[in-house]
C-alpha cells in the first residue's frame, strides 16, 4: 500500500522538487512552478471544467475554453475506462536522479 502525501510533494523535505517534471515540446523545462493534472485524478476534471470557466470570466479564446470542458469529459471516459490514480499517496516508484536535477532547475516561490 502506498503512503499518503501528507500534502504536496514539494512540502516534503524529501522531494522539494515536487512530483513532476514539466517539459515543453522544444525540451526546455519553464521556470515557474507547476501543478501538474492527468486523466487518472479523480479530481482532475472539475478542476479543468473551473479552469475553463474563469477563461471564459477573463475573455480567453471561447473555443480554448470549450476545448479544455471537452478535455474534461475524455478524463473522465479515461478514468473510467482505465482506473482512479490516487493523488494523494506517497512514493512508489524509484527516482531518476538526471530528471530530479532537471526539477531542481525551476524557481520556487
Amino acid at each position: 500500500m502506498k503512503p499518503l502525501t501528507n500534502g504536496l510533494w514539494r512540502d516534503n523535505p524529501d522531494t522539494p522538487e515536487g512530483k513532476y517534471l514539466v517539459k515543453r515540446r522544444d525540451g526546455t523545462v519553464p521556470e515557474w512552478p507547476s501543478f501538474t493534472l492527468g486523466a487518472k485524478d479523480p479530481c482532475a476534471p472539475a478542476a479543468l471544467r473551473a479552469y475553463a470557466a474563469k477563461a471564459r470570466e477573463l475573455g480567453l479564446d471561447p473555443a480554448y475554453a470549450d476545448a479544455v470542458v471537452r478535455l474534461s469529459g475524455e478524463w473522465e471516459v479515461y478514468r473510467v475506462k482505465y482506473g482512479e490514480g490516487d493523488p494523494d499517496k506517497g512514493r512508489h516508484r524509484q527516482d531518476d536522479p538526471a530528471t530530479v536535477a532537471e526539477m531542481k532547475l525551476v524557481k520556487r516561490v
